[in-house]
């Protein structure tokens, strides 16, 4: 059996390299299932600091919601900078690298994927031929950039897995569970963790249910 192909949206402050060190241990339980593709916001954080470290250890985010090229998912603003370039460069990689079964969200990567599918549904032809078949998210919301509202007005059709920490410190429960809400087919697997991505028995078997319907 082929395995699935998952491309990766990492969060904000992370790069594709600490991203896929973050997902070490999903990726260890699903490794007969999925093979996980990562890739780099274009976006890197303007910071001193930041700006100190080789390029591919540099935090990036995939779009900012403050002038001075800052993000906070609690703000609600018409600011979006960078959101387009980040949109074409995901349709790039999909159109290039792919195709991808399925696309995994973390957190501000997530806000991203939730747009992405939108976008999908109202365009088939967006990313090609190599549309994308599931949504997982990690610690989702929904974004608050003004513009970016008109996406939630419709259902979204494509299945949906959902990851929520009910310690979350940085993305209220509640806005991940309004984000399922949008998806008419969707899996909401609840954790006791924080910010991070889970790894457990019970979501690997979780997960495996919920991928088998794509293999």
């Amino acid at each position: 059996m082929d395995k699935l192909r998952i491309l990766c949206l990492h969060g904000y402050r992370q790069n594709e390299q600490t991203f896929r060190e973050r997902t070490g241990a999903l990726r260890k339980l699903l490794k007969s299932t999925a093979d996980f593709v990562f890739i780099s916001a274009p976006h890197v954080i303007p910071e001193e600091e930041n700006l100190k470290r080789p390029p591919e250890q540099r935090e990036r985010g995939w779009w900012f919601s403050r002038p001075e090229r800052s993000y906070n998912a609690l703000d609600e603003t018409d600011i979006s900078t960078g959101y387009e370039e980040s949109l074409e460069l995901v349709v790039h990689v999909i159109i290039n690298k792919g195709p991808f079964d399925g696309i995994l969200g973390f957190s501000q990567g997530a806000a991203f994927l939730s747009l992405l599918c939108q976008l999908q549904q109202d365009n088939s032809k967006l990313f090609g031929s190599g549309g994308f078949k599931f949504a997982i998210f990690v610690s989702g919301f929904q974004s608050l950039v003004k513009p970016h509202k008109s996406h939630y007005k419709a259902a979204i059709s494509l299945p949906s897995f959902h990851m929520i920490g009910t310690g979350d410190q940085v993305i209220p429960v509640l806005s991940s569970e309004t984000l399922s809400q949008h998806f008419t087919s969707s899996v909401i697997y609840l954790h006791h963790g924080g910010h991070y991505i889970p790894a457990s028995t019970e979501l690997r078997e979780q997960m495996k249910l919920f991928l088998s319907q794509f293999t």
